[in-house]
């Protein structure tokens, strides 16, 4: 396979098998480096095992050598390349976080901004050192593009592994109001829906299937029946595809392992594993990301102690609008209720005691950050997780494996998470010593990317540093796109990141389309063509609601939890059956000629809106509103 290397302006191709050695190399003074090496010399190096003064070479994408002991300048003979003193510095793997959300953004449940800050995420986890990851969670669209364009040499990023949706029975965790099909979750409520749903997802190549089990402590979520898990279990080893499994009690660590799954996104949080499942699960070969940094992000947010929002230079890694929200008591007042304060205490509290006893009971733990949720920021958590593994007891040495030797075992990719002859040159180098002070991976002097330099510094979000080699132009209606400049001319990128024909007015667009007009303009936007649903049956798969856009164009969209009367939820959804209105509120659905669907409840009229929607439809209104 080609990989491309990019120093933010200046590119390199290669081609790189994937063989490692797997012990490091020790050569005399005069073998170290080669023509057009890097040699990183004078430094501690933690290869991913072990920490000592030891000697790197990069030669090419590849660790060349690893030169363990003391060699000094006067014996180093460097075969024509660039010698790099690092002394006083560290040496580390490029950091694996196995828990990442591309696309959401790290500001309060309540911020919506509508853009997909995909490159500003990635430019941050470059910048701190993480140079693979694996996405969790994503709208399938956009993040199966996006590892095509990685694995294809067209973008400048961390290695993407990706699972897609997720799959959940229907009203469960975190589609408990549905999904527009094929996107974000994907229903599984019995073993017949299995294999309809590995034919869908397995042509778009899953790095893994991740399955949700979650009860949803107060709230009684429906959960994946044991069969489900077992018949889902079994479809992916068929298709050599692992699975993990997003759980939050004991009982469902203890339902994943009956049914053969061992690899777990969360320590559970919701009750306390006993000393014996967690031997249990030691004794199966479980591995579980505890992903503390999610916990601790939604304790320091909804408790006002998150201080790195203090630090003038948080800008260069999160964008400015999440920073403000995280600043903004409107949008952070569900976080500080005292009951949403006592339930995260109690959460974090949980996780914490079960990581230590499952640690104690020799179960592997790996590093996974959460990223995108509540005060969790992309790259910059991973560092925060790694802090957290050694507060709570793990060793530096074994905290910082969690995050590249053990972390890349979990991907199954020896190439990654080591400095070892054969290794991917993702390398990166802080100030001090992160095995004295887990802080110094705060301290990012240098990072490599399959054995590029980066500059860090073009790389901040106020530069505005494009990361596609060159930019893509000229995408016809139906393709991916994944920013309005990719579209050809009359095109613009619509809400489902698909190129269509661009409008300023629902005039524009073909009858059953509506337009949309793009994030920050009232002038120009996309049409998008609906998929016909009927509003009064609400006939949508998956939990997902009906809506009507306008121009006679109804879609299946995601649904909200407020009905008629109550107050929209933050990304302007209401339950099927309601739509949001100028005011923020749920409104019914109704039909002004009353040939279909409910009348409205007494006290209020059917307002006919067919002008704008193109078909017969209404909301229920206060008689005295207007």
């Amino acid at each position: 396979m080609s990989r491309l290397a990019l120093c933010v302006l200046a590119a390199s191709t290669w081609l790189a098998g994937c063989g490692v050695t797997e012990s490091p190399s020790t050569f005399s003074a005069t073998e170290v480096g080669c023509a057009g090496c890097t040699v990183l010399k004078g430094g501690t190096v933690f290869d991913g095992s072990r920490a000592a003064r030891a000697t790197v070479v990069i030669e090419g994408d590849r660790v060349k050598q690893v030169v363990f002991g003391d060699v000094e300048h006067r014996d180093l003979d460097a075969g024509g390349g660039e010698v790099v003193d690092i002394t006083g510095k560290t040496v580390l793997p490029g950091l694996i976080d196995l828990h990442v959300h591309s696309l959401s953004v790290a500001g309060p449940y309540a911020y919506h901004d509508g853009d997909l800050h995909l490159e500003d995420h990635t430019k941050a986890m470059l910048r701190a050192g993480v140079t693979s990851y694996l996405d969790l969670g994503s709208s399938q669209q956009v993040i199966f593009e996006q590892r095509s364009r990685i694995n294809a040499g067209d973008i400048l990023a961390p290695q993407l592994f990706a699972a897609g949706p997720l799959l959940t029975p229907t009203g469960g965790h975190p589609c408990r109001n549905g999904s527009p099909p094929g996107d974000f979750c994907v229903f599984i409520d019995s073993p017949a829906d299995v294999d309809g749903a590995f034919e869908a997802l397995l042509p778009r190549a899953p790095d893994f299937i991740k399955i949700v089990l979650e009860g949803g402590g107060s709230e009684q979520l429906p959960r994946l029946t044991r069969p489900s898990v077992v018949a889902i279990q079994e479809a992916a080893a068929a298709a050599d595809v692992r699975v993990i499994a997003h759980a939050t009690e004991a009982a469902d660590i203890e339902a994943a392992l009956d049914s053969g799954v061992t690899l777990f996104a969360h320590i559970p949080d919701e009750d306390r594993i006993s000393p014996e499942l967690a031997r249990r699960m030691a004794a199966a070969g479980a591995v579980v990301v505890p992903t503390l940094a999610v916990e601790d992000g939604l304790y320091r947010t909804a408790h006002g102690a998150l201080t790195e929002l203090d630090d003038p230079a948080l800008t260069d890694d999160v964008p400015a609008g999440v920073i403000a929200a995280l600043r903004d008591p409107s949008l952070l007042a569900e976080l500080r209720t005292a009951q949403f304060l006592e339930l995260v205490k109690r959460r974090r509290d949980h996780a914490i005691a079960n990581l230590v006893t499952c640690y104690q009971a020799g179960v592997t733990i790996a590093a996974g950050s959460d990223a995108g949720n509540p005060g969790v920021f992309h790259g910059l958590s991973l560092r925060r997780e790694v802090a957290l593994l050694v507060e709570v007891g793990m060793p530096p040495l074994e905290a910082l494996a969690a995050a590249t030797r053990r972390a890349a075992d979990v991907l199954g990719r020896p190439d990654l998470g080591r400095l070892e002859r054969g290794a991917l040159a993702d390398v990166l180098v802080v100030d001090g010593d992160p095995l004295a002070d887990v802080r110094a991976l705060e301290r990012v002097s240098r990072v490599y990317k399959s054995g590029v330099l980066l500059d860090r510094e073009a790389l901040a979000l106020p530069r505005k540093t494009g990361l596609a080699r060159e930019p893509r132009t000229g995408a016809g209606p139906g393709e991916t796109c994944l920013a309005a400049s990719e579209c050809a001319p009359a095109q613009s990128c619509n809400p489902a990141q698909v190129c269509a024909a661009t409008c300023s007015a629902a005039s524009d667009c073909a009858p059953g389309s509506a337009c949309f007009l793009d994030s920050g303009s009232f002038t120009r936007g996309a049409c998008i063509g609906g998929d016909g649903c009927d509003l009064f049956a609400q006939d949508c798969d998956n939990g997902a609601a009906c809506v009507f856009w306008g121009n006679g164009s109804t879609s299946c969209w995601y649904a909200g939890a407020g009905s008629d009367g109550q107050p929209c939820d933050a990304s302007f959804t209401c339950a099927p059956g309601s739509v949001c209105d100028p005011s923020n509120t749920c409104r019914a659905l109704c039909d002004p000629r009353g040939e279909r669907g409910a009348p409205c409840p007494g006290g209020e009229r059917c307002v006919d809106h067919t002008a704008f929607a193109g078909l017969p439809v209404g909301t229920c209104e206060p008689a005295g509103r207007r």
